[in-house]
């Protein structure tokens, strides 16, 4: 017994036996504490495509700001500008809530529907009609940027033939994934001088999904509890290179090394966290 309290003692209680760095906080385990750390989210589900998600009425003012936003690169072009419609509002929030609740992000969902079922089931009558869609974006600013940065979901929202406009932002699970889905719809309402015949109008685009590397996507609720650990980690190493210079350490090759390793490592478990991805499709 004597033998293991002095065991636990030398690798947990800083004393002069240990030179004042217990083991268990030298650089060394704090590198593996690091790795540990990563592995635990992987296999724990706690993956970098978690989040972002938003609350109602975040969602409320991001859906005013794409509008608005969509708008400001039209009037770039000269061209009119377009005017929020409920009856689009609500197609594009069943196609939003068709997609958390039938677990995909796609144009088409798992029994073919689109978004000109949506439409045409709330009764809007079009002669063309366009959508654009966005995943994981917390800011209506980006997502905007993203979409004027690929060239198909640029062409609807700079369509001169578009008069009206609906959108719907939510947050929600798709694939055990958190997440924030934005679905953006278009419309030209047939007239009495338009054609008999409805047209349709897509995005055709692949999807596209890129990470992003933000602090806010280490604080989501899911990854708090590893951010915290992150931190009591980080402080430790930050302690133990203060020792191994006040010790004199610092001069030894092999210590500022291993000091090195941890500290890299610590960084990639940070940006590990901060990973989110984004997509347009």
């Amino acid at each position: 017994m004597y033998k293991v309290k002095k065991l636990l003692k030398h690798f947990f209680v800083p004393h002069r036996g240990n030179a004042f760095r217990p083991h268990a906080a030298r650089h060394r385990m704090l590198s593996i504490y690091s790795v540990g750390l990563v592995l635990s989210q992987l296999l724990l589900g706690v993956t970098a495509y978690a989040g972002p998600t938003i609350s109602e009425n975040q969602s409320i003012v991001m859906q005013k700001n794409i509008v608005s936003l969509t708008n400001a690169e039209r009037s770039k072009e000269n061209l009119s500008l377009l005017k929020e419609n409920e009856v689009l509002d609500r197609a594009a929030n069943n196609k939003l809530n068709d997609m958390f609740e039938k677990n995909y992000w796609d144009h088409k969902g798992p029994n073919g529907e689109t978004a000109w079922d949506f439409i045409e089931s709330e009764g809007y009558v079009y002669q063309l009609a366009g959508e654009n869609l966005a995943r994981g974006f917390d800011t209506s600013a980006e997502a905007v940027a993203a979409w004027m940065n690929s060239p198909s979901h640029r062409d609807n929202i700079l369509n001169k033939r578009f008069r009206e406009i609906g959108i719907s932002v939510g947050s929600g699970e798709i694939k055990g994934a958190k997440t924030t889905l934005i679905v953006q719809v278009f419309g030209e309402p047939k007239t009495a001088y338009a054609s008999a015949q409805t047209q349709n109008s897509t995005v055709l685009a692949d999807k596209a999904t890129l990470p992003e590397i933000k602090i806010s996507n280490s604080t989501l609720p899911s990854k708090v509890p590893y951010f915290l650990i992150w931190t009591f980690i980080f402080g430790l190493i930050l302690v133990d290179g203060f020792m191994i210079r006040k010790l004199g350490l610092h001069a030894s090759r092999s210590h500022v090394f291993n000091l090195r390793v941890s500290l890299l490592l610590a960084g990639f478990g940070l940006i590990f966290m901060m990973v989110g991805f984004v997509g347009i499709a």
